[in-house]
């Protein structure tokens, strides 16, 4: 059955479709098809939410793996161009108009209260030692490659060591201690250069994304190497009997089927030119392939490119006329009215940081490698609370910690349930459900993670105020869903989401810089605060 049948059923008045699971899927990618330029995707077989043929059978890790499916972003305005769509044209000039008037008022103020109509010590600061930054990252990205010779020599290798089993506990441990060895290397370097705030906050964040890309890969892999081992000996075995049985042969064809979803099949895919491919497109969850588009626009490429800078001035704007001379001032205003005086301005450095590195980043380096899978974000503005924003505003963080936090836990809770135990972890087990047990696991991951990276890009541990901040969320999250008269509420449950974002967003900014800026006159200790002294701000230098 149709869209235009389901349509016309519905029209004429008849008795509403019965939707089966197959119905679903079709209207889902009716949906998404249509939102997309068909003659810029190319339809090779690389959607894994096709449904699998009848001689391929359906695996507990099929039923539980990320799917891709070329899809555009739903707030992509040039896409929508290039498709001859104006549905939010006017929209998106009225946003940037009022930014641009909002801009050209604040420079004029500035200038008649200062002289200059930019003020450049924030300039300064994120330029300085530049070149020693990009070698830096350079030397970081590089030196995620060695995943590639770490899968095919002690995995898939011929020689590989038999102490190391992919299957084994032991294998997995090798694992984190290579993952935490790299990240305490690049974590250490970053603390010994001396960088201001600026390049320390970057490279922190791309350290995270990298260690996370790591991860992925390397599990990812382990998982597909255990298949392949456990089908090999099962081929041995049939090979040894006289006659083939069924449930061997089943066995296998599921191994294949997850040995080779789509075209190419593991281990062929280990290759430096197949990381470097995984390494550049925008996502952190590591496939064999991804569905694909047929051709670079590089007219596309240009606009979110100029979309980039354009939006970097106006963020950089923000946060040097806006967001810092109130920090500046905080001592003497207090934590309080400085967050109320900052509620404006964060909320929207953190809509411009969504734009840039969403809409225009993401898709940008989804464009330059053919990545059709543009759904890096969903309709987070409509959120009815915390854990529904965390699904939707950053999906491909999201899809990371779904796949290899998430699911792992849920089905690890599942299993040890059937174990007898005795005292407080058993009654745990009977009473928490697995889905509440793997939330809060991916909470509490999450928290220790966006912790560590700030700790380590500010140089400055405020007692975790940001952990316990995220860690409060799993019983808000809990009452918002078992509080009857609140769970019905989906305009309070938006507002109220809303009213804690936009507050508590520069709460934690105060909390985290109280005491980070010092007059002129004051003497900076520490290695980190006597790097930023070259680079004073206008009336106070930023110590972290």
């Amino acid at each position: 059955m149709t869209r235009g049948e389901i349509e016309s059923a519905l029209a004429s008045g008849s008795s509403p479709p019965v939707f089966t699971s197959s119905l679903r899927r079709s209207l889902r990618n009716d949906r998404d098809d249509s939102a997309l330029d068909q003659n810029h995707l190319s339809h090779r077989k690389t959607d894994c939410s096709q449904p699998l043929s009848s001689n391929e059978p359906e695996t507990k890790e099929r039923k539980n793996q990320i799917c891709f499916q070329p899809r555009a972003s739903i707030l992509d305005y040039t896409e929508l161009m290039y498709q001859g769509s104006d549905r939010i044209r006017g929209l998106v000039t009225c946003f940037w108009t009022i930014i641009g008037a909002y801009l050209v008022s604040l420079l004029l103020s500035h200038y008649e209260n200062n002289g200059e109509f930019l003020s450049r010590g924030l300039a300064s600061l994120i330029f300085s030692r530049g070149t020693d930054l990009i070698l830096s990252d350079l030397a970081l990205v590089l030196s995620t490659s060695f995943v590639v010779p770490f899968v095919r020599v002690l995995w898939i290798g011929r020689w590989q060591p038999r102490f190391l089993d992919p299957r084994h506990s032991r294998s997995m441990i090798f694992q984190a201690v290579a993952e935490i060895g790299w990240l305490v290397v690049w974590y250490t370097w970053q603390g010994t250069r001396g960088w201001p705030w600026s390049q320390r906050c970057f490279f922190s964040l791309h350290t995270a994304v990298n260690w996370m890309k790591v991860h992925s890969y390397l599990s990812t892999n382990r998982r597909l190497a255990c298949s392949l081992r456990t089908r090999n000996e099962l081929e041995e075995l049939q090979s040894t009997r006289k006659e083939q049985n069924k449930v061997t042969c089943m066995q296998i064809k599921a191994l294949d089927a997850e040995l080779c979803p789509y075209m190419v099949r593991f281990p062929e895919t280990q290759t430096l030119s197949n990381y470097a491919m995984f390494q550049l497109c925008p996502t952190l969850v590591y496939e064999i392939e991804y569905p694909r588009t047929s051709r670079i626009r590089w007219g596309y490429v240009a606009e979110k490119m100029a979309g980039t800078v354009g939006i970097f001035i106006v963020f950089y704007i923000v946060v040097a006329h806006l967001v810092i001379p109130h920090l500046e001032r905080m001592h003497e205003v207090g934590l309080l009215l400085t967050t109320v005086h900052l509620m404006g301005p964060m909320a929207t450095c953190w809509l411009l940081f969504f734009f840039i590195t969403f809409d225009s980043i993401a898709n940008g380096f989804a464009e330059l490698t053919c990545f059709a899978d543009r759904r890096f974000y969903d309709d987070w503005w409509n959120a009815r609370g915390l854990d529904e924003f965390s699904r939707k505003w950053n999906r491909p963080v999201h899809m990371f910690l779904a796949r290899h936090i998430y699911m792992p836990v849920r089905e690890l809770w599942k299993n040890s349930r059937d174990i007898k135990r005795s005292g407080f972890i058993s009654r745990l087990q009977k009473n928490m459900p697995p889905s509440v047990a793997a939330m809060a696991a991916t909470f509490f991951f999450s928290s220790i993670l966006h912790e560590v990276t700030i700790v380590v890009a500010c140089h400055r541990w405020n007692h975790g105020v940001f952990f316990f901040s995220q860690m409060l969320q799993i019983p808000v999250i809990l009452f918002a869903e078992r509080a009857a008269w609140f769970r019905g509420q989906q305009a309070l449950r938006n507002w109220s989401f809303w009213l804690s974002m936009v507050f508590f967003q520069p709460l934690l900014l105060c909390l985290y810089t109280y005491g980070a800026f010092v007059p002129k006159s004051s003497s900076l200790q520490g290695p980190i605060a006597t790097s930023t002294t070259a680079i004073p701000a206008a009336n106070a230098t930023y110590s972290l």
